[in-house]
C-alpha cells in the first residue's frame, strides 16, 4: 500500500487533546510568563517613595543657598545701576526718599525705574523692608550709607537678608554700599 503524507484523523485528535490538557495543567507562571506579585510591587513603590522623600529633604538647603545667591546678585546689580547713574555727579533718588525705603519704589533717575524688577525671591509686597533688627527674609531697602533718609547715587546702602549665607557672607542682614562695598546694614 502506498504511504500517505501527513497525519491521520486519529493522530490529529490525539494531538489536540494533549495540547488542551497541557494548557490546563500548567501552572499560571508558566502559562502567562514570569511576573511580579502584588506584594513585590508594593515593596518597590514604598522604596521609591522613601528615596524620593530623602532627595527632597536634602534639596532644602540647596534651595536656600540658591535664593541667597540671587539676593547677592540682585544687590550687586542694584549697586551697579546706582554707580552708573551717579558716575557724572551724585543725584537724589526719586520715589524712595525715606530711610529703609523699599528699593522697588525708586523711580528716578534713569534706569533706577527698573528697580521694580528686583524683588526678594521669598517675600511679597506686604513684607517689611530690611532694616536694623530684622531677622527674616525682607524686601530690599535703600537709605544713605549711615542708615538715614535721602539716599543718592553717590551715598547709599541697599539692605538684604540671607537665609543661609552665600560665599563669605554668613546668614543674616547685609548691605551693599557706595562703590559696591559689602557690609552690614546700618
Amino acid at each position: 500500500m502506498k504511504q500517505q503524507k501527513g497525519f491521520t484523523q486519529h493522530q490529529i485528535s490525539k494531538m489536540t487533546n494533549n495540547i488542551s490538557l497541557n494548557k490546563v495543567t500548567k501552572p499560571a507562571s508558566q502559562r502567562f510568563g514570569a511576573g511580579f506579585t502584588l506584594i513585590e510591587l508594593l515593596v518597590v513603590i514604598a522604596v521609591i517613595g522613601m528615596l524620593a522623600s530623602i532627595v527632597l529633604v536634602s534639596l532644602g538647603p540647596a534651595r536656600g543657598k540658591a535664593r541667597d545667591a540671587r539676593r547677592v546678585s540682585d544687590a550687586r546689580q542694584i549697586s551697579l545701576a546706582l554707580e552708573v547713574e551717579g558716575s557724572d555727579s551724585p543725584e537724589a533718588l526719586g520715589g524712595c526718599v525715606l530711610a529703609d525705603a523699599p528699593v522697588d519704589t525708586c523711580t528716578t533717575p534713569g534706569a533706577i525705574a527698573e528697580f521694580v524688577k528686583f524683588v526678594d525671591p521669598t517675600v511679597g509686597t506686604g513684607t517689611p523692608t530690611c532694616a536694623l533688627g530684622i531677622a527674616a527674609p525682607c524686601r530690599y531697602s535703600i537709605s544713605k550709607a549711615d542708615g538715614s533718609a535721602g539716599a543718592t547715587t553717590g551715598d547709599y546702602q541697599v539692605c538684604f537678608y540671607l537665609e543661609q549665607g552665600s560665599g563669605n557672607l554668613i546668614a543674616g542682614l547685609h548691605a551693599i554700599e557706595t562703590n559696591g562695598l559689602l557690609t552690614t546694614c546700618q
